[in-house]
């Protein structure tokens, strides 16, 4: 007959062991303190027996068992039987990443967490795109308000400075970051063929305007030269009108 020893105040099970017979009576064992002869049941899987008012319960029991605290997903374990990892914060579910927290019993994603790190993702890549814009324009401020920059350096400058406000206007829109459409940054070739575009407009309004000028010039020339002759011959004809002019004779009575 086993004999079945369990803890004086938890009533957890110990240890089985055969059972003495009473010396004084062969039908009759010797059952010491804390101890029953009651069989015990069977135990499944993270069960554990308790000796509970004068019969075996069975509960939980997850010694050993590889565990995770329901709070930071971090390792954690029971060392005693009879207590339930749902009322300790833990769970036999690993923690699928740190995006996830324990809700209503199982791990789901936290919208919050993923969204933080959405918007400090695409914080990280404007604050790339904006050094780098301000490496390009470094120490050239200055040289562009004196007008020292060649008109390339001077539009590739203000290129730059045109680029990081639209940077800021992306942050700025509602959709970010969950819509991000980046600026492109400036292309020195198109920058080369813009400023080389406006020296030829600005040669063909110079040359337009030279020829308007010298067109002008011609003109004065050409009016300062009629007048000039009208000036010299109106003497000459009035003489010869008075020559030819016929005498009046006048009459003194």
């Amino acid at each position: 007959m086993l004999c079945n020893q369990y803890d004086n105040l938890t009533g957890r099970y110990v240890v089985s062991f055969l059972a003495e017979r009473d010396p004084m009576s062969a039908e009759r064992y010797l059952v010491p303190a804390f101890c029953t002869l009651t069989p015990l049941p069977e135990v499944p899987t993270r069960s554990w027996p308790f000796w509970i008012d004068g019969k075996w319960v069975l509960r939980p029991d997850y010694r050993g068992v590889r565990l995770y605290r329901t709070d930071t997903g971090e390792p954690g374990e029971l060392t005693v039987a009879g207590i339930s990892p749902d009322g300790e914060g833990l769970t036999e579910l690993p923690r699928p990443s740190d995006e996830y927290v324990w809700r209503d019993g199982a791990w789901v994603v936290d919208e919050a967490i993923v969204a933080e790190r959405v918007r400090a993702a695409a914080m990280s890549d404007f604050y790339a795109r904006m050094e780098k814009a301000r490496q390009q324009n470094l120490g050239k401020m200055d040289a562009r308000a004196a007008g020292l920059l060649s008109d390339v350096e001077e539009a590739m400058f203000d290129a730059w400075a045109a680029y990081q406000v639209a940077l800021v206007r992306v942050v700025d829109l509602p959709t970010f970051p969950n819509d991000i459409v980046w600026p492109d940054e400036p292309d020195p070739a198109v920058v080369l063929a813009t400023v080389e575009a406006e020296r030829a407009e600005k040669a063909a309004r110079e040359a337009e305007e030279a020829a308007r000028q010298e067109e002008e010039a011609a003109r004065a020339d050409g009016e300062d030269e009629m007048a000039t002759d009208a000036a010299t011959t109106t003497p000459a004809d009035s003489a010869s009108v008075s020559d030819t002019a016929p005498d009046v004779e006048i009459d003194t009575k």
